[in-house]
């Protein structure tokens, strides 16, 4: 990833290092100054004031919003700002015209010096004419303040060639940094956002910002080594966007993400449908560490589905082919791997995972896990009994063994993939077995 800078007031982007910034979204003066005052005492990089949540006196008074950004910039002193007026088109609060929105972006350009505004937000893909766009950024710029341009989808994921092509017509448009925000709707659009990133860094000459919206897409928030991002976004006193986690939580992922080392391989364990897959893919793209799962690995040597193999022959040559898995898997560390959820009831298994592993047990209750599988037709073990009461007893004959072996233990009720594996990494860091050298922004 080659490295980019871009300088505005106090706070320096680069594409190494990613600052963390933290909205704002009163409706009132009051509570505007409320929220600046507890996102002050977390201590981002920049601060995001979301202006179409403010309810204006009068919409033709431009300078009212002025005014308020004066009173933030008094609470937040050295913090810069972001001003950011988002239009109802593209996930805002208000439906206004774009002679009003350019009113309100340039009154806060004007005054950009006096208030720390280091930049204005200006939508610049989709409805907007770029003609007039282009005036506007043109005025703007002229005010010695800094462009994010951007464009957000809350239905859908463009494809890949058109997420590039978006960054790049904002880039031409004029943006100092170029931001897309995508919602997915299956894993792969993430992998798609991440794949369109990595090239768009490479072909742009401004710095860019990107996320997949939502829980599915939140891991692109704290991964930003893998998207090239300048700037994330984490909850303050509100959650601006679908997905954005705690303020804490993303400066630590960003720390570890930046360097981290692990001298023993990470065994996931638990029982079908605590999302040892989905946890193992969020902690390689968060760590850099390789990710294995175990059930995919069989799949892949042995030429046919898990499915087709007990049927064909049995559950013991399964677990025979699983034990030689797991052996073969611990030739080296720093490896993620994910396992079946019958791997550690043979203590065989127990002990090559041990032997250079820490086993993480991922807890769920039954009604969690019934809710997550009761669609899936690919698990032998339920055999034609998709019910909760089978569910339970299952886990019932489980738990125990779990509990028995697991060296860490993380609930996943919450379904939130980014804060397991906050949790999981600080457990793993308490214990030793990792080591943090990457330094927060």
């Amino acid at each position: 990833m080659k490295a980019k800078e871009l300088q505005c007031r106090n706070i320096n982007l680069d594409n190494q290092n990613t600052k963390i910034c933290i909205p704002v979204m009163g409706s009132t003066m009051e509570e505007i100054i409320m929220q600046a005052e507890k996102v002050k005492t977390l201590e981002p990089d920049i601060v995001e004031w979301r202006a179409d949540y403010y309810i204006m006196k009068d919409c033709d008074d431009a300078l009212e919003l002025v005014t308020v950004l004066e009173k933030i910039h008094e609470v937040l002193a050295d913090i810069p700002l972001i001003f950011t007026y988002r239009t109802a088109d593209e996930g805002g609060e208000q439906h206004i015209d774009f002679e009003h929105y350019a009113d309100y972006c340039t009154a806060a350009a004007k005054e950009a010096e006096k208030n720390n505004t280091a930049f204005i937000d200006i939508e610049l893909y989709g409805k907007k004419d770029e003609v007039k766009s282009s005036e506007l950024v043109t005025e703007i710029h002229n005010y010695n303040v800094k462009i994010i341009g951007s464009n957000h989808h809350f239905d859908k994921t463009p494809s890949e060639d058109e997420m590039i092509n978006i960054l790049s017509v904002m880039e031409e448009l004029g943006a100092d940094v170029c931001k897309l925000a995508v919602m997915p709707e299956e894993k792969e659009d993430v992998d798609a956002l991440i794949s369109a990133s990595k090239t768009a860094d490479k072909k742009l000459k401004a710095p860019i910002i990107t996320i997949s919206m939502g829980e599915l897409g939140a891991v692109t928030r704290v991964c930003t080594k893998l998207t090239g991002s300048v700037l994330t976004f984490a909850a303050g006193a509100n959650v601006s966007a679908p997905g954005q986690p705690a303020c804490d939580t993303v400066r630590r992922l960003l720390a570890i993400g930046k360097g981290c080392e692990i001298d023993c391989n990470i065994a996931l364990i638990g029982f079908m449908g605590t999302g040892k897959t989905t946890i193992s893919k969020a902690l390689s793209r968060i760590t850099g560490f390789e990710e294995i799962d175990v059930d995919h690995y069989i799949v892949e040597k042995a030429g046919m589905e898990i499915s087709g193999i007990f049927e064909k022959y049995g559950e013991e040559y399964f677990r025979k082919l699983e034990t030689d898995a797991l052996r073969e898997l611990q030739n080296g560390a720093g490896r993620i791997i994910s396992c079946g959820g019958g791997a550690v009831l043979k203590d065989e298994n127990v002990q090559i995972l041990k032997e250079r592993g820490v086993i993480v047990l991922l807890t769920a209750s039954p009604e969690t896990i019934f809710d997550r599988v009761k669609n899936h037709t690919h698990r032998p073990i339920l055999n034609n009994d998709m019910s909760l009461s089978h569910v339970k007893s299952l886990m019932n004959n489980r738990e125990p063994r779990y509990q028995e072996v697991a060296d860490i233990k993380v609930n996943v009720d919450s379904n939130d993939r980014v804060l397991t594996c906050y949790e999981m990494l600080n457990k793993l860091e308490e214990r030793g077995d990792l080591k943090v050298s990457g330094e927060s922004s």
